[in-house]
């Protein structure tokens, strides 16, 4: 039969441990958000939209040329599932290919984002699989320059592009251009200095 005492001692070790762990989440969600802001300013966006849940997303799909239509999509995982899961065996179809979905996602706005502050596209998997240390690296590395929107190729809204024939040559477009890797203003490609800042290119 269990003491008094032990079972105090077992809960207040209980406690401690579970106070230490919520003290690390807590600075690393406190990291991640101070991350975001300096990416978003990186990208000429307002820092303060890393705050704001969804709209976070929205700016980053904007900062790196990601359809933004992919941010509904993803907040339709807090509603979709439940619905889907009303619908036998359709429904569970249904919600593979929201999952399927939002990993797709995940690796088309970290490639994009890597991509568009002068990383290789391999740094993209740092961001999917460990965030609290590559989205760090991005926020406060000063060879991660916003170069500009430079999005990986969307297999669903760039296909939805071209099959309604109204695709106006972006690829062309982001190849007669660059950005400004010190302030992010957009110029021609044979252009030596900034004509905003006079950085020299």
């Amino acid at each position: 039969m269990y003491s008094y005492d032990g079972i105090e001692a077992l809960a207040a070790g209980f406690f401690a441990v579970f106070g230490i762990i919520m003290l690390f989440a807590l600075a690393a969600l406190v990291l991640m958000i101070i991350s975001l802001w300096k990416i978003l300013e990186k990208g000429n966006k307002p820092g303060w939209g890393a705050l704001i849940p969804f709209y976070n997303l929205y700016l980053l799909c904007d900062m790196t040329g990601v359809n933004p239509w992919w941010v509904a999509i993803f907040a339709s995982i807090f509603v979709a599932p439940i619905i889907l899961a009303a619908i036998p065996f359709i429904g569970f179809i249904g919600i593979l290919a929201l999952e399927a979905a939002i990993i797709y996602f995940q690796v088309l706005l970290s490639v994009s984002l890597a991509r568009s502050l002068n990383k290789e596209t391999e740094f993209a998997f740092g961001i999917v699989y460990l965030p609290i240390v590559f989205l760090p690296i991005l926020a406060f590395s000063n060879k991660a320059n916003y170069v500009g929107k430079n999005p990986m190729k969307d297999l669903l809204f760039d296909n939805l592009k071209e099959n309604n024939n109204s695709n106006v040559n972006e690829a062309q477009y982001t190849e007669n251009t660059k950005y400004c890797p010190a302030c992010g203003n957009k110029m021609d490609i044979d252009t030596k200095y900034c004509p905003k800042c006079g950085k020299e290119l």
